[in-house]
């Protein structure tokens, strides 16, 4: 699991925290777009992305699912599946089947800008899942998986392989596999000084006095 030696920092992380350090780092459009929501709101997902194209189709492949059966095979513990869905079809990108699967091999969820379907069946699993909406559509014969594996945009944000993928109530955060580390040890830094922060103003400091000694809000 590549972000194993980061997991418990993980744990204590959240997606505003980690937005905020990558804005210091000038890298101010790493947040998936809002319509990006958990199927619940307690659903926290965190892991190393591996990624899919679906691809708007007419037509029943010949060979149907094959890319999106071999990518969901592959999966291993801790990854986290992203997908890209272009075309706009109203068509699942994921259901409760490939949830089981995905779920048995140790993946950590999923992060698709299309839709998905099984709610039920998803949330049963408690598998995070984060999407766009829902549909009873399948993708058969409207959309396939074109690619694995390969540079896509998710949700407006660029998504390599391997990159740190942090999701949780407030959005989706892409963060660049080469300053995954860094960018977690400033998370955790800067959670520490908002826990101060917080405590000085529940008992009533002033919020610019706290700014100007912190340098946080």
């Amino acid at each position: 699991m590549r972000y194993r030696a980061l997991e418990q920092s993980l744990s204590q992380c959240h997606s505003a925290v980690i937005c905020d350090v990558l804005d210091r780092l000038d890298r101010r459009a790493q947040c998936m777009a809002p319509h990006v929501r958990p199927l619940l709101a307690s659903m926290r997902v965190w892991g190393e992305a591996v990624t899919a194209r679906f691809e708007a189709v007419d037509h029943l492949p010949e060979h149907p699912f094959e890319l999106e059966m071999a990518l969901t095979d592959s999966l291993r513990e801790g990854q986290v599946l992203v997908s890209q869905c272009d075309g706009g079809q109203p068509a699942a990108a994921w259901g409760g089947l490939l949830t089981a699967a995905a779920k048995s091999r140790g993946a950590h969820g999923v992060v698709t800008d299309g839709a998905v379907r099984d709610y039920a069946e998803i949330t049963g699993q408690r598998f995070p899942t984060f999407c766009a909406g829902l549909t009873p559509y399948d993708s058969l014969g409207r959309m396939d998986v074109g690619a694995i594996n390969v540079a896509i945009r998710c949700a407006g944000v660029a998504v390599q392989p391997g990159d740190l993928v942090f999701g949780d109530a407030d959005g989706v955060v892409v963060v660049p596999a080469e300053i995954a580390e860094r960018v977690i040890a400033l998370a955790v830094e800067k959670m520490s000084a908002e826990a101060a922060v917080r405590s000085r103003l529940r008992n009533g400091a002033s919020v610019s006095d706290t700014y100007r000694e912190y340098g946080t809000l």
